[in-house]
C-alpha cells in the first residue's frame, strides 16, 4: 500500500491532482471539443447519466427514446491549474442544452456533498449569456454512475469533420464532372468508391463500435 501511495504521488507531482466533472451540457458532440481547449483540461469523455436507475445499461438508442439519462460530458481537469468552478464557467459558455428536455437538459452531476454543495453556490451566483441561458437553469444531481457512452460518440467532430470535408468533396466534384465532363472514367469511379466508403465507416462505427460502460464517479 506504501509504494502504491508513493506511486500515486509521483503521478501527480508530474501531471498534477487530476479530477473530473460531469455536466449534462446538451448534445455531448460539441462541448465535449470545446471544453478540450480550457487550461487544466486533460480530458473529456461523453456518456450519459442521471437515470432514475442508474445501474440498468443505456445506450444511445434508450437515451433518445426517454429512459431518464441526460447527454453528459465527463470532464477531467488538473485541479493544479484549473478549479471545479471555472470548469463550470467554460461549460456554462460551450453548452448548448435544450429547456424542458431530460435527454439535453442543462445538470452539474455531483460525485459528492461537497461537489454538490460548490454546483449549488456556483448556480446561485446567477449570470446570463448572451442568447439568454441563465446559470440558474442549470439543476444540481448527485450521482456517482456515469454510462461511457459507445466510442463512435468520442471525439465525434475531431473524427467526422474531415470526413465530411472529404465527402462533400467527393460529391461536389463528381457534380462538376456531370456538368463538364472532365474527370476520366477511372478517376469518376475512384471519387464513388471513396464516398461510398466513407458513408460504410459512418454505418459500420455504429455497429461495431456501439458499447456502452458504466464508470464509478
Amino acid at each position: 500500500m506504501r509504494s502504491f501511495l508513493l506511486l500515486v504521488g509521483v503521478v501527480e507531482a508530474l501531471v498534477g491532482p487530476q479530477k473530473t466533472a460531469t455536466l449534462g451540457l446538451g448534445c455531448f458532440w460539441e462541448p465535449s471539443e470545446t471544453l478540450l481547449k480550457l487550461d487544466g483540461v486533460v480530458d473529456t469523455r461523453c456518456g450519459y447519466a442521471g437515470a432514475a436507475f442508474p445501474d440498468a445499461k443505456p445506450d444511445y438508442n434508450s437515451v433518445c427514446g426517454g429512459d431518464g439519462n441526460v447527454e453528459c460530458v465527463r470532464v477531467t481537469y488538473d485541479a493544479s491549474v484549473v478549479d471545479y468552478e471555472e470548469v463550470l464557467d467554460a461549460a456554462f459558455a460551450a453548452s448548448k442544452p435544450v429547456l424542458g428536455s431530460r435527454q439535453y437538459a442543462p445538470i452539474v452531476f455531483a460525485a459528492s456533498d461537497e461537489e454538490a454543495e460548490r454546483a449549488a453556490a456556483w448556480v446561485a451566483q446567477g449570470g446570463k449569456r448572451d442568447d439568454g441561458l441563465e446559470r440558474r437553469q442549470f439543476a444540481v444531481e448527485t450521482t456517482d454512475t456515469f454510462w461511457l457512452a459507445e466510442g463512435y460518440h468520442q471525439e465525434y467532430w475531431q473524427k467526422w469533420r474531415p470526413r465530411y470535408a472529404a465527402l462533400f468533396a467527393l460529391v461536389g466534384l463528381q457534380y462538376a464532372d456531370s456538368k463538364l465532363d472532365f474527370l476520366p472514367p477511372a478517376a469518376d469511379g475512384a471519387c464513388t468508391v471513396l464516398a461510398v466508403g466513407i458513408g460504410l465507416l459512418f454505418l459500420g462505427e455504429r455497429v461495431l463500435d456501439s458499447e456502452t460502460t458504466k464508470l464509478g464517479a
